[in-house]
């Protein structure tokens, strides 16, 4: 079966710290060459966000950028923030396939709505997705989703939603490979995020706010924060959050998690509020570590995964499973358990996955053209 040309348009590049969304278009990009597809990669030279989606705009109105489309079989858009390009694709007549990943209906969705403030937010944020998903959106050809649960969110809110595929993401390979050893028990309880990403400063604050206050010094101590940016810059003012910041440690940024991992005793993702389907939930799994996190960070999740998972929604509840998670022995059998339901989730999957998505975009897109001479 011969390649396509593939334009993929992102604002996850090399200028993006390693996070999530990164992760995943390094390795879409990397599956679909492996496919036998060429690729020719653009990426927005701007944050991911409003700043990325206004520089797009920009991009698709270049003479540069259409003849980069013209040349290519299919362009897919890596994420929501590359979708006000959508007008000027559509006079290109080029298919198009949106990697949206996250239902943005789900994530907004389960935005705090606690105090005034965030009420409104909310509200605001809810206005920004009717142009986004009502008349973005729809110009495409296709939308693909990290999960069926994201599917069926969106398909309850757009009107005209594309047609259909789920892209799950994926593990490094490098962390199902090596065989675990025990952690260390004066090990660090690691804590793994974006903390530019606002659903993660929301979930540091919950847990200053409803589970720090609840754990001693000594316990607190071994919460250590990696990731990039400053988790604290966001914290609510008052003692909780002042007492947390003083006393949990800080890792920082880190290129291997595997190196992460293997310092750990445990690891901890309370994540309040989020859509499709977690790393920070299946990545500490294939390590060979223990996990703990909330309902929302097992969304999207096999019963069998969900099984090998520690999960609690309240501040109580996870302070106490922290602290039993501590002081439970490491089991080897369960984490073998745990390992082996993770181990279909491949970016090689991935990649076929999204290999069979752009084929048939790019079909539908052949058929257009014939039909239309």
């Amino acid at each position: 079966m011969s390649g396509l040309h593939v334009l993929v348009v992102t604002s996850y590049g090399d200028h993006t710290a390693l996070t999530g969304g990164r992760l995943r278009r390094d390795n879409v990009v990397r599956g679909l060459r492996a496919s036998g597809h060429t690729v020719d990669r653009l990426d927005i030279p701007a944050r991911p966000g409003p700043r990325s989606a206004a520089r797009a705009t920009w991009v698709s109105l270049t003479p540069a950028f259409r003849r980069r489309v013209h040349a290519v079989d299919v362009v897919l858009l890596g994420d929501v923030f590359c979708l006000p390009m959508m007008p000027a694709l559509r006079r290109t007549r080029v298919p198009v396939l949106v990697d949206l990943v996250d239902s943005p209906y789900r994530l907004v969705g389960s935005a705090p709505r606690s105090t005034v403030r965030e009420r409104v937010s909310a509200v605001a944020q809810d206005a920004q997705l009717v142009p986004v998903m009502q008349v973005l959106l729809p110009m495409a050809d296709a939308v693909s989703y990290i999960s069926d649960e994201d599917v069926t969110a969106d398909a309850a809110r757009v009107r005209r939603l594309p047609s259909t595929h789920v892209v799950p993401n994926g593990i490094h390979p490098q962390l199902s490979a090596v065989e675990p050893e025990a952690p260390p028990e004066d090990g660090y309880l690691a804590w793994l995020a974006d903390w530019i990403y606002p659903p993660n400063q929301e979930s540091l604050r919950w847990f200053a706010r409803e589970v720090a206050p609840l754990l001693s010094d000594d316990v607190l101590a071994r919460v250590t924060l990696f990731g990039n940016g400053e988790p604290w810059a966001a914290a609510d003012a008052g003692e909780d959050a002042a007492r947390a910041a003083a006393i949990m440690g800080r890792g920082g940024f880190v290129e291997e998690l595997a190196d992460v991992y293997r310092g750990a005793r445990a690891v901890v993702a309370p994540v309040t509020r989020g859509a499709g389907m977690n790393n920070k939930v299946l990545e500490p799994l294939a390590a060979g570590r223990d996990l703990l996190t909330t309902s929302v960070g097992v969304r999207g999740l096999s019963d069998a995964i969900r099984r090998g998972v520690r999960q609690a929604d309240d501040g109580p509840t996870f302070a106490r499973e922290l602290e039993e998670m501590l002081g439970e022995p490491w089991d080897r059998a369960r984490v073998e358990r745990a390992r082996e339901s993770v181990s279909a989730m491949s970016w090689e999957r991935s990649g076929r996955e999204m290999d069979a998505a752009v084929r048939e975009v790019a079909a539908r897109g052949r058929q257009r053209a014939a039909s239309s001479r």
